[in-house]
């Protein structure tokens, strides 16, 4: 019994200083007070110099909190247990007083460091998770400042806030934001918040009703694999639409831009959110770049410079409603700094993308222009410019001859080689020979395909088991035999600077087997922005990931509009851009200009974006996107023109928007 009631008197005073500050206070506040009283006791039955009790505990109170009075006392007793009194006035009274301060003050910082107190803010930015694409989507969105100032205009507001939503806030989180961004680093434009969007409270944290657009984005290292990333995101999208903040009357929905990587699921996220939403199908998306490049070498020198910032010419979209009901084969001239791509035209919730529209397309009030341009300004139409009557072919209805049989070697295994092989085998009068050499055992290879239903006509996969970091397995593929060389990143490591590792080594080996000139294609696959810089000088394209993506995401947050068209651009189906021989548009040997260029491609319908010229003795050569109409080259066998086509094998060359 005696042990009980000592284990009971110690979980008592354990629970009373766990509450909190208040109650470590109570508690050493009611320690003084019974040492008060305990010395008052012994001096009043010690010493006859106390009129009574509530004397004598009030000069053991004075020597317990203040040690100037030790000096008064009289007499060895006195002094005796005032000297005690003092010692612990000064482990109690002063000690623990400013160990509890100390201890609350440090909790207290830590509680508003770890982001847990709701914010309150209008029309800012909000992107739900921490993953490998969030510091790229918070870089593009301060990059794009002139798109930025417009969004802001539309939206009545002053300065851009974004607010990052992670599990766990933390010094380290914050630092890596800070290390990535750079000089781009603003802590007062970039807010972070603890909690999961999984969770309604924590959604509150960040005022998300009053986000002015919500970012959900993808995770290439995201626990249980890309199946539970999306499960994630659709759960998001039900938590937001069902919070008790959305369903009040008259409440509106922000606008929200979420990447789903199975594009099957892209209907099941669409009818868990009722608001505006923009989803990116990202694992298609990338497939068809990559298997771009594999069909056109050198595209994805063009890609880059459409889907990263900063980089020449970007995609631009605005309203010209002063255009309606002219052709849009006409309005070429109006926009003399830009390349005019289609529009885009509202359709249901979101809009649909008309880019390189056949002949008669008529320009209804609505629609936004679709420009390749090197700034905004210079994507608007000239000065007093007027519609002037061009005239347009029909698409082609058969696209150019590609290889027909293609081998390429694949190295390396992830979750988009699913929609990579999908993408192979839908281009009509094309096969492919596909080796894949990945450590992943074949079972799980083949069960992937068989969850995502891949059924191949065009393809033929041979799976390898081995690794591309061992030399004898990389030998063992005899890489020099085929046409094209992809290394693709694994997402079974925990961050995208580990996979880049296995991935460059990779590289490394191989090139040790191939010639140095010729041979086979080499297309990489990079997850980490910084690993680009060691393959400037080096071999062989590359393909940044999560740049691109988060350079999509951040984009269509600023104007929705564009996911319409980069889908339409980078997703399966619909136009293309193409490397044509020149000399289909011009005579070899003959100074052209672009303008003339432009005017040949427009008779094919087609639509040119830019030239690739070959090196010469006096001239680099290169890409070039939207050079100036007067600019003039003259044309050789080697060089091509950079077009976008639309090919629909099959299909009636009638117009009108049915065939688009």
């Amino acid at each position: 019994m005696p042990r009980r009631l000592k284990n009971q008197g110690k979980y008592w005073v354990e629970r009373a200083i766990v509450r909190g500050a208040h109650f470590r206070l109570l508690f050493i506040a009611a320690v003084i007070v019974l040492v008060s009283l305990l010395g008052g006791t012994i001096v009043l039955s010690l010493s006859e110099g106390f009129a009574g009790p509530g004397e004598a505990v009030w000069w053991a109170f004075l020597r317990l909190t203040d040690p100037g009075y030790l000096g008064d006392d009289e007499g060895l007793v006195l002094r005796s247990v005032s000297t005690v009194l003092t010692i612990l006035g000064y482990v109690l009274f002063l000690g623990a007083l400013i160990a509890i301060m100390t201890q609350w003050l440090n909790s207290k910082l830590e509680t508003l460091e770890s982001g847990i107190t709701p914010i309150s803010q209008n029309d800012h930015i909000l992107i739900l998770g921490w993953t490998n694409r969030t510091p790229t989507v918070a870089a593009e969105l301060l990059l794009s400042q002139g798109r930025v100032r417009r969004f802001l205009a539309r939206h009545g507001v002053r300065r851009l806030r974004l607010v990052v939503l992670a599990e766990r806030v933390s010094a380290t989180l914050v630092q890596d934001m800070r290390d990535r961004l750079g000089v781009l680093w603003d802590e007062r434009a970039i807010i972070f918040r603890s909690g999961t969007p999984l969770r309604t409270e924590h959604l509150q944290r960040v005022d998300f009703m009053n986000a002015a657009a919500i970012v959900i984005p993808g995770a290439d290292f995201g626990v249980g694999g890309s199946s539970s990333v999306d499960s994630r995101a659709i759960k998001i999208l039900l938590s937001i639409a069902n919070h008790p903040s959305a369903r009040r009357e008259g409440a509106e929905l922000p606008l929200v831009v979420t990447e789903i990587f199975d594009a099957r699921k892209i209907s099941v996220a669409l009818g868990a959110y009722p608001g505006k939403i923009e989803i990116l199908a990202s694992d298609a998306m990338i497939a068809r770049l990559i298997a771009q490049n594999v069909r056109h070498s050198r595209l994805s020198r063009v890609y880059g410079e459409l889907l990263t910032h900063g980089i020449e010419n970007e995609l631009y979209v605005r309203e010209c409603g002063s255009l309606a009901g002219a052709r849009l084969q006409d309005l070429v001239d109006v926009f003399p700094n830009a390349v005019l791509l289609g529009v885009v035209r509202r359709h249901g919730r979101s809009y649909r993308p008309l880019l390189n529209p056949p002949p008669g397309f008529i320009v209804e009030s609505d629609d936004r222009f679709v420009l390749l341009a090197r700034s905004y300004e210079d994507s608007g139409p000239a000065a007093g410019a007027e519609p002037r009557s061009l005239d347009r072919g029909y698409p082609q209805l058969v696209s150019p001859v590609m290889s027909r049989q293609r081998r390429i070697l694949i190295l390396g295994w992830n979750h988009k080689m699913p929609a990579l092989l999908q993408e192979f085998d839908g281009y009509d009068g094309e096969s492919f020979a596909v080796d894949v050499l990945s450590m992943v055992p074949l079972a799980d290879r083949m069960a992937r395909l068989e969850r995502h239903d891949v059924r191949l006509d065009r393809v033929k996969v041979t799976h390898l088991l081995g690794d591309s970091n061992v030399p004898s397995d990389l030998e063992r593929t005899e890489p020099t035999g085929y046409d094209n060389i992809v290394l693709l990143g694994g997402d079974w490591l925990d961050t995208g600077e580990e996979a880049d590792a296995r991935t460059i080594v990779g590289y490394l080996l191989l090139r040790e087997l191939l010639p140095p000139e010729g041979g086979p294609e080499v297309l990489l696959e990079l997850m980490d922005p910084g690993s680009v810089s060691l393959f400037r000088q080096r071999r062989g394209e590359v393909i940044i990931s999560p740049v691109i993506l988060g350079h999509i995401l951040a984009q269509v947050a600023l104007r929705r509009e564009l996911r319409a068209v980069f889908d339409e651009l980078f997703g399966p189906g619909g136009a293309e851009i193409f490397f044509q021989p020149a000399r289909d548009y011009a005579e070899s040997g003959r100074t052209t200009s672009f303008r003339d260029l432009r005017a040949a491609a427009t008779l094919r319908g087609e639509t040119a974006l830019g030239v690739r010229i070959a090196p010469r003795s006096d001239l680099p050569g290169g890409v070039f996107l939207n050079p100036a109409p007067n600019q003039e080259w003259e044309m050789q066998p080697e060089d091509e023109l950079v077009v976008l086509a639309t090919y629909a094998d099959g299909a009636s060359p009638a117009g009108g928007e049915e065939d688009l």
